[in-house]
């Protein structure tokens, strides 16, 4: 029998309304966050969280003062554009939604003292920089979680599984005392083109990086593998656990890369879960742009709250997919080390 755990979602209908991703999926982005209360609302038990909004200050915090004007230059502007090559879209008002997304992370941090989970289903914008925007992120709102949380004198585990590598986060804390556990899919030139295996981090973080690139078209079952590595976050100890749950690895999705289901996700929320017997976990939707992403971000929480489910058939990856994913386990593996 499972003890009782306290989920809070931090929750604002404004939510509804906000993508920074370009035309061509801006509507299921929005769609999936309207989709995503509903399920939830009819389908988990949890404590709704209002966010509080951001001060310019905070975003100084993480990003330079000149984007910062930048954003709010944009900001005025009567029409959309690019922020960046064309992924990440400015509009009139986006410095207040920048303020309100922020906003959701400190006010996630506030909770965490009266809840087991957090979770803030629009964020994990885990591309942008300190100086620029990157794929639909204009910032970056993980960093600033885990600055705040180092500040504490939290020890911090960051577990990523949103199918395109969290470069931002990663050049962010490479160098910090943060265990970074990336789950990706990656070919060699798959966005964001970042990732290595032999990047393992510098300085106080050195030995804490650690990146795992599936192969395009792994399945259910080679997504379970890859999440032994999570292993190490238990002899890592953290005090709070930071998971981007992006669900776009899903076999529908619009930025199609994976073909996992989401039983895959529900299993991540299962193994978090077993993880976190000590740790408060916060949680970030990431991305996700299909017709199942809403389900599957809703299967990630059961599972946190230790319910297993399989809402698809599981799929099966071909035996070259599942023979590079126990190589590079073998490998990250050989690389861990005793963190007492």
């Amino acid at each position: 029998m499972t003890s009782e755990k306290l989920l809070g979602i931090i929750w604002d209908d404004k939510f509804k309304d906000i993508s920074f991703s370009h035309h061509m999926i801006r509507d299921i982005s929005k769609e999936r966050i309207r989709r995503f209360i509903e399920i939830a609302r009819k389908k988990l038990q949890f404590i709704e969280i209002r966010p509080e909004i951001a001060t310019v200050e905070d975003l100084l915090e993480i990003h330079s003062k000149e984007y910062v004007n930048k954003l709010q230059e944009v900001s005025r502007i009567p029409f959309s554009g690019y922020l960046d090559g064309g992924d990440t879209v400015h509009y009139p008002g986006i410095f207040e939604d920048v303020l309100l997304v922020l906003g959701a992370s400190k006010t996630a941090l506030k909770f965490s003292s009266y809840v087991d989970y957090v979770y803030v289903p629009l964020g994990g914008f885990h591309h942008a920089t300190y100086s620029k925007p990157m794929g639909f992120c204009p910032i970056n709102d993980v960093a600033y979680l885990v600055f705040q949380l180092l500040m504490k004198k939290e020890k911090v585990a960051i577990v990523d599984v949103d199918a395109h590598h969290g470069n931002g986060i990663q050049e962010y804390l490479y160098d910090k005392p943060v265990l970074k556990i990336n789950i990706f899919a990656y070919d060699g030139k798959f966005f964001p083109g970042t990732g290595r295996v032999d990047e393992r981090g510098a300085g106080e973080g050195k030995g804490l990086n650690y990146n795992f690139p599936l192969p395009l078209g792994s399945g259910d079952d080679a997504f379970e593998l890859a999440l032994k590595i999570l292993d190490i976050v238990e002899s890592f100890s953290p005090t709070y656990i930071v998971v981007v749950s992006g669900v776009d690895g899903h076999k529908d999705d619009g930025l199609k890369s994976l073909e996992l289901t989401c039983n895959s996700y529900n299993l991540l929320g299962l193994k978090v879960r077993r993880l976190a017997r000590t740790s408060k976990v916060i949680g970030y939707g990431g991305g996700g742009y299909g017709r199942m992403s809403s389900e599957c971000m809703v299967s990630f929480l059961q599972g946190l709250l230790g319910k297993k489910e399989e809402l698809e058939v599981p799929t099966i990856s071909s035996g070259e997919i599942i023979k590079k994913v126990k190589e590079t386990l073998s490998l990250l593996l050989s690389f861990s080390q005793d963190f007492s």
